[in-house]
């Protein structure tokens, strides 16, 4: 059974680049997130094993409404109001716990839920397949909402992309050798590049990307 030990990470590169068999992809201020579907059962693990149903009920209801069985890997945000990643906003939505409040947070502080890679779709695991095939079956399964996002990637281009995320204070980029595997743990087919100008809370242990 796959779940959130499975997940595979970014390596550390030093420099943005640009390759025609690399797509390269926006980094969101976030919780690394395995959406989990099957049949009627939904559930959100954190990198680290926290369950995040609680704290985030519009999007598990999101992810229900999505037909079929699936495990998905995503990024779990909230935007300010700039329309960029709140950590803040994001960690204060974690830890509120109680049905009224988390009523009230999901309406003040929506969250969404960047999906950039899936592991299974409709039972079977896809996994050994290249990136950009498992992405293509990715993108088949939903339609882009206020809640869910397909994050696509720009393929070459990383130097622009780069160049995209400065203007926008983004925190960086994430690179993918296009015809890697899904690999469990550390790996340098995947690659993030940080804008170092990017200013941020410290993480609290949730997990991220």
């Amino acid at each position: 059974m796959i779940d959130a030990s499975d997940l595979m990470l970014a390596t550390l590169h030093g420099r943005p680049f640009s390759d025609p068999d690399w797509p390269f992809e926006l980094k969101y201020d976030g919780f690394r997130c395995l959406a989990i579907k099957a049949g009627e059962r939904v559930e959100l693990w954190s990198r680290n094993g926290n369950l995040f149903n609680g704290s985030f009920p519009e999007v598990v209801q999101a992810v229900e409404n999505v037909p079929g069985d699936f495990v998905w890997d995503a990024e779990l945000t909230v935007d300010d109001d700039t329309g960029r990643s709140s950590f803040e906003r994001l960690r204060q939505r974690a830890v509120t716990k109680t049905p009224k409040n988390v009523r009230a947070a999901a309406k003040s502080d929506p969250a969404r839920l960047y999906v950039f890679d899936a592991l299974s779709i409709d039972g079977a695991d896809i996994r050994a397949l290249p990136l950009m095939e498992r992405k293509l079956h990715l993108r088949k399964s939903f339609d882009n909402s206020n809640t869910l996002i397909y994050a696509s990637g720009i393929e070459d281009e990383g130097k622009l992309v780069f160049e995209h995320v400065k203007e926008l204070g983004l925190e960086g980029m994430i690179a993918k050798r296009m015809e890697s595997t899904y690999q469990r743990g550390r790996s340098k087919d995947w690659l993030k590049i940080k804008y170092s100008g990017y200013g941020r809370p410290a993480a609290l242990g949730w997990g991220r990307k």
